[in-house]
């Protein structure tokens, strides 16, 4: 996304009048003579401008002006100016309420065989923040995968596993019989 410069900050407005609904038309032309001359590569009082300052165009300028001259048209660019700034920041709010999910291996997190629970210290401080109980894992086992939320703050975490099926070995003992054991 570009920056487009507003006309208020092409002619260098201050920020009170710009909300002001009659704008002086003195104060206008002055910050439009003000814009010409800060702009001019060789009539600017300040020398050549620096890496981070804009230099706008006379075109830029003089279509600034134009329109924030005539009440009407300086009303309905005031109007698009505002519809602009929600939209971008309807956008920034959009950007801001997703949540980064970290992705991780079962393997990467604590475990505590007695409780039959896997943890993982969250970076709010919650020492057991992202909690996974045997009975958890149990019900997400066809998917692979669970996604957990941290005890302590809105993070999430996203765990993967793997599933390995019981099998039932067959071991014949030395006096000729089977025996049935379980791996798993």
């Amino acid at each position: 996304m570009t920056f487009v410069p507003s006309y208020y900050e092409i002619l260098d407005l201050p920020e009170a009048f710009r909300d002001e609904a009659n704008l002086p038309a003195q104060t206008l032309r002055n910050a439009y003579r003000r814009a010409l001359l800060q702009n001019h590569p060789d009539k600017s009082a300040n020398g050549p401008l620096t890496s981070t300052q804009t230099r706008y165009s006379i075109d830029q300028i003089t279509e600034a002006f134009s329109t924030l001259s005539i009440p009407k048209s300086r009303a309905k660019y005031d109007t698009d100016l505002k519809l602009q700034n929600a939209a971008i920041n309807s956008e920034k709010s959009k950007q801001i309420l997703y949540t980064g999910i970290e992705t991780v291996d079962l393997d990467d997190l604590e475990v505590d065989e007695a409780r039959g629970i896997w943890f993982k210290s969250c970076r709010c401080g919650e020492d057991q923040g992202f909690l996974i109980k045997e009975a958890d894992l149990d019900e997400a086992a066809s998917e692979g995968e669970i996604s957990v939320g941290c005890r302590g703050c809105s993070l999430w975490l996203k765990v993967l596993f793997g599933v390995i099926e019981d099998d039932i070995l067959g071991v014949h003992t030395a006096n000729g019989t089977t025996e049935v054991h379980e791996n798993k």
